[in-house]
């Protein structure tokens, strides 16, 4: 058997095992779930971001990790008291910001649905501000034992406009019996904005793989409930040097819903920053609010500014506070491009050894590449988009179909897709930029931003 049919085989086995595996409740089960889905899931995400606001990008996560209910007594308690609420509470469980958000009445009932034979979508409620809208629904089959996921959403605004807001979404691993499925959207709404008085979403809906017609709902807005909450905005403008890298935190921007924290990188910096580990804001009492683990991370500005989302600190008066960061990820500008030739497969440009292919494919018009980076433990399951700019030595223009990403032996394995657009000639080299790799700075940083 050739070596690229084998790992085929190989991927084939690990993603039935992985759907079928009895593992212990609780995290594992859902993080072995998710891995295998994590890339179709992105794909899936970074489309829709596409569709409007095409700066966002999708952080890449291990999708739906869900542990049991951890919640702030105080939220708990509010919870107890208002019906139909712990639904929305349980989703955005690890997210104090929103815990908060939630407390303090940013939550909208809507109650809506739309059904079609025996398959429903209803709205449940909105918590939303000015920047960003969360949409809690729930998904309803009328019988048991068939699977009901998400596919798709467009937003509209009442003229029927699609509205230019990035969109995503995880989805959570299914149990067949269940008649009912609940999640929720995020949608991230751009600058200057008109957030109108209602919205239709326009949602595809799958029941075991098979795609159904679209159904729509209408969704009204109350702005009346963030009006009056307006961002708070702490001007930083502040430079550090990590391993002789500058990097500038120019603004942080509280909302009600999410912190954004704008970094800029010096253009003469000799190593290209990837982001960093554990991005957070620390207040004088030791209390964090940090990227939680779901949605989106972060949006580039431009290719040396990019604004990262955390959680949000609004309803809280600290004293100081703070941004700091556990590590910076980086790599050498001259490392940052990896060729591969198109006959043999074999690598001729990397930043190290711990970067192989492990199969390539070309039939027609179609290239599949298999990659395997070996990386430490604890970044064994940190899955990250690496390929960017797919391209050829004849100048061929190339088309990411789709992706699929596990990990075994403390190797991370990547299978891309691409179909190329153009036709300039057989290609003797492929070419493409990294956009993550799992090296870093040698240092941290913290920076007083009150």
């Amino acid at each position: 058997m050739r070596d690229w049919e084998q790992t085929e085989q190989q991927l084939s086995e690990i993603r039935e095992r992985y759907q079928h595996v009895a593992v212990p409740e609780q995290a594992d089960r859902y993080i072995l779930a998710g891995m295998v889905e994590a890339r179709r899931r992105q794909m899936r995400t970074q489309r829709l971001l596409r569709i409007g606001w095409s700066a966002l990008t999708a952080c890449v996560l291990m999708l739906g990790l869900v542990f049991s209910i951890r919640l702030s007594p105080a939220v708990a308690a509010y919870v107890s008291h208002v019906p139909g609420l712990k639904p929305l509470v349980e989703l955005i469980q690890y997210d104090k910001g929103l815990q908060m958000a939630a407390q303090h009445g940013l939550n909208q009932p809507v109650g809506r649905s739309a059904v079609r034979d025996k398959l429903s979508f209803t709205v449940d409620q909105v918590l939303m501000d000015e920047k960003r809208m969360l949409i809690f629904y729930t998904i309803k089959y009328a019988e048991p034992g068939h699977v009901t996921e998400l596919e798709n959403l467009e937003l509209y605004d009442p003229a029927g406009k699609q509205l230019e807001a990035g969109i995503s979404w995880s989805l959570l691993p299914v149990d067949e019996e269940a008649v009912v499925n609940q999640n929720k959207l995020d949608v991230y709404i751009p600058d200057d904005f008109p957030i109108p008085g209602s919205i239709t979403a326009k949602v595809t809906l799958s029941v075991d793989g098979q795609v159904w017609e679209p159904l729509s709902v209408d969704i009204p807005i109350d702005k009346s409930t963030f009006a009056d909450l307006t961002e708070k905005v702490y001007p930083v403008n502040k430079t550090v040097i990590v391993d002789g890298q500058a990097i500038t935190v120019d603004r942080v921007t509280v909302y009600p819903t999410q912190t954004e924290v704008a970094i800029r990188f010096d253009p003469k910096n000799s190593k290209r920053i990837f982001g960093f580990d554990n991005l957070r804001l620390v207040n004088k009492k030791g209390e964090t609010f940090a990227f939680w683990g779901n949605g989106v991370s972060s949006r580039p500005v431009d290719e040396d500014s990019v604004v990262y989302y955390l959680e949000s600190s609004y309803f809280t008066s600290p004293e100081k506070l703070y941004v700091t960061a556990d590590g910076i990820r980086a790599l050498d500008k001259d490392k940052l491009h990896v060729v591969i030739d198109a006959k043999t497969g074999r690598l001729l440009q990397a930043p190290d050894d711990r970067l192989r292919v492990e199969a390539l494919r070309q039939n027609g018009d179609v290239v599949g590449l298999d990659l395997g980076l070996r990386v430490e433990e604890r970044d064994l399951h940190q899955f990250h988009p690496y390929v960017r700019d797919f391209t050829d030595d004849r100048g061929n223009e190339y088309e990411h179909v789709q992706g699929t990403s596990y990990a075994d032996g403390g190797v991370q394995h990547f299978g891309e897709l691409f179909k190329r657009k153009t036709e300039k000639g057989v290609p003797s080299t492929y070419r493409f930029t990294l956009s993550y790799y799992p090296t870093k700075l040698n240092g941290d940083f913290t920076i007083s931003i009150k």
